[in-house]
């Protein structure tokens, strides 16, 4: 009798094998072909996200809808690239084939629980900031999260670096911003982002004019 259950087993541990393989199959193929189908819309969107940041920062009104702020960003926006097609700089002009008006920069760097990812507008003189946006980050919510809100944002206009960083409420001069109250951290890491990749970039952008 043994002998006879044995082969029933092993017919429905190798059922149950392939039955397994079969679904795994069936749910990497469907994956895949969600993916394949909406990579180009995921690629678009995180296209316009940059788009509307470049403007938001270089002082432009920011079109509600996506056509109209890629027709904005075709307009007034031209990028400048390096030998392997990386955007080093965007340069905001004041017209459709107008003058240069401004500089907007890729800044990347280190946060307190990750990359924060921004990028910032200098106006000619590669000195006076015309606005931040923060397209990524992973600093904690309701704390270093902060950096996004309006507020901090809006009050880099106009500053000047190398900057400093006051308390939160405090007045702020030209070359010093408002920090977030229980991020020191973040705030820091903004602080040295900024000062960091400035410096750079104005190098950069001295060398290529």
């Amino acid at each position: 009798m043994s002998q006879t259950k044995k082969p029933g087993k092993l017919r429905r541990s190798l059922f149950t094998i392939f039955f397994m393989f079969a679904i795994t199959l069936l749910f990497i193929s469907v994956l895949s072909l969600i993916y394949v189908l909406t990579r180009d819309t995921i690629r678009l969107n995180d296209s316009l996200v940059v788009k509307r940041a470049v403007l938001y920062v270089a002082g432009l009104e920011v079109p509600q809808t996506g056509i109209q702020a890629d027709a904005l960003y075709q307009e007034r926006v031209r990028e400048v690239e390096d030998q392997e097609g990386n955007v080093l700089y965007y340069e905001i002009l004041d017209s459709p084939d107008g003058e240069l008006q401004s500089y907007v920069l890729p800044v990347l760097g280190a946060g307190l629980w990750g990359e924060i990812e921004s990028v910032v507008g200098v106006e000619e003189d590669l000195k006076t900031l015309t606005g931040i946006e923060f397209i990524k980050q992973n600093e904690t919510p309701g704390l270093g999260g902060r950096i996004t809100e309006s507020w901090f944002k809006e009050q880099f206009r106009g500053k000047r670096w190398p900057l400093s960083v006051v308390p939160e409420g405090e007045p702020a001069g030209d070359q010093e911003f408002q920090a977030i109250t229980g991020a020191t951290n973040t705030t820091l890491a903004v602080r040295s982002i900024l000062n960091e990749r400035l410096a750079r970039a104005e190098q950069a952008i001295e060398e290529s004019r």
